[in-house]
């Protein structure tokens, strides 16, 4: 049984700094006394934090759980930081079947296999022209110089995002997922809305080669309204960046916290794909799964859930739950590939996963052969973390790196 956590207490230990530096210790305890945790914060509806690997499964998949908060009864749009989303626009993250499967297909049509290994010979250049920078500073920086500016410079290309705007777009998109509301995020979110208003009438009186005017040159039956292809574009880009960045960042810091990895991946590069997928398990990008609401009275667990309460599926806590996963704490090289919620589970697996997946193989492979050997440049106790529950990665890391000799 969960023990009852008055008021807001463990929502409040969930967002401290003590937990933003190490999470897992804190998850690994929740996971240990019960797969559901219960809190009741003021000003949001009452929560239940689940931590159980099956649990996190049954919640991802039960039709009893919606994406859309009215359907449970409360007002729409509350967001995991206990605020209402007043600007936001809807795209598939925020809704449930029929019309998300409706939106996935039509996008599925044309972000295809085929598109992003398309992209892969681009990703290798862009990796290559950014490892030139950053390891030519005395003290490299890689989540700005490196982690980052991958991701953006990819998902941009293949939305058709001119070069002039990318930096926009990145403030833009680390606006909208910080983990409280105020006017930045606000403006970010009116700015991308308007500023992909523009870019999809400017593909549609000139469609090119990208994903973006595929989608506006669409002629099915089922094709996305206009307001459906902003918020489509949006989550895109948005998720394009933001959790491929993380992850990026998050394979760079397990190798420098383990030097024998890094010359085993240059010495055998067929061991990166293995390499990412546990790091995906160990330390995936996203904390925990974006907010869904029970539309009836449930259980979860052996925790009673009421219409109207809140779930928030740990995707860190439920990858390292010991009844799935040996040694769970232990990055292994040999474990079994697949079985972790990294990406998610059931109709919302994240779509842009095996984009991400490209996009950190060809940026870790690169980093590999030009590295021979990576060390923090800051204590570990220095290093910055996002904020709030729902992405995790460092801000900044500073590293001592010395290069292979090697060209990309």
């Amino acid at each position: 049984m969960t023990t009852p956590t008055p008021g807001g207490s463990l929502r409040a230990e969930l967002e401290g700094s003590a937990f933003r530096a190490d999470p897992h210790a804190v998850l690994r305890r929740l996971t240990e006394s019960s797969a559901a945790h219960r809190c009741e914060p003021a000003g949001a509806p009452p929560q239940l934090l689940v931590t159980g690997y099956e649990v996190a499964r049954e919640v991802l998949t039960d039709p009893r759980v919606s994406k859309r908060s009215e359907r449970a009864g409360l007002e729409p749009g509350w967001l995991m930081s206990g605020v209402r989303d007043e600007v936001g626009v809807d795209y598939m993250l925020t809704v449930d079947p029929p019309e998300h499967t409706r939106l996935r297909k039509v996008v599925a049509r044309a972000f295809t296999p085929q598109r992003v290994e398309a992209l892969r010979p681009r990703t290798r250049e862009i990796a290559a022209r950014l490892l030139d920078d950053v390891l030519t500073q005395e003290t490299p920086e890689l989540v700005d110089g490196f982690a980052a500016r991958v991701p953006v410079s990819v998902i941009c290309e293949l939305l058709g995002v001119p070069l002039g705007d990318r930096d926009r777009f990145r403030w833009a998109s680390e606006q909208v997922v910080a983990p409280v509301a105020g006017s930045d995020r606000e403006e970010a979110y009116v700015w991308m809305s308007g500023y992909l208003v523009e870019l999809i009438a400017s593909k549609r009186a000139e469609p090119g080669a990208d994903l973006l005017s595929a989608l506006a040159d669409d002629t099915g039956d089922d094709r996305l309204t206009d307001p459906e292809l902003v918020g489509m574009a949006f989550l895109l880009l948005i998720a394009g960046y933001e959790t491929t960045a993380n992850l990026i960042s998050s394979v760079l810091l397990g190798l420098a916290r383990r030097p024998g990895l890094l010359k085993a991946l240059r010495d055998d590069p067929g061991l990166v794909p293995t390499a990412v997928e546990e790091f995906l398990r160990l330390d995936g990008p996203v904390m925990t799964a974006t907010e869904r609401f029970a539309t009836e009275d449930m259980r979860v667990g052996a925790v009673p859930v009421r219409r109207g309460d809140m779930l928030l599926v740990s995707l860190a806590a439920a990858n390292r739950d010991p009844s799935r996963f040996a040694e769970p704490d232990t990055f292994r090289l040999d474990r079994p590939a697949g079985g972790h919620l990294a990406f998610g589970h059931g109709v919302h697996h994240c779509l842009g996963a095996p984009l991400a997946r490209m996009e950190a193989e060809v940026a870790i492979t690169a980093f590999a052969r030009r590295v021979e050997s990576l060390d923090l440049a800051v204590a570990e106790a220095d290093l910055e973390w996002a904020p709030g529950l729902l992405m995790h990665g460092v801000r900044r890391l500073p590293v001592s790196a010395a290069s292979t000799g090697n060209s990309a």
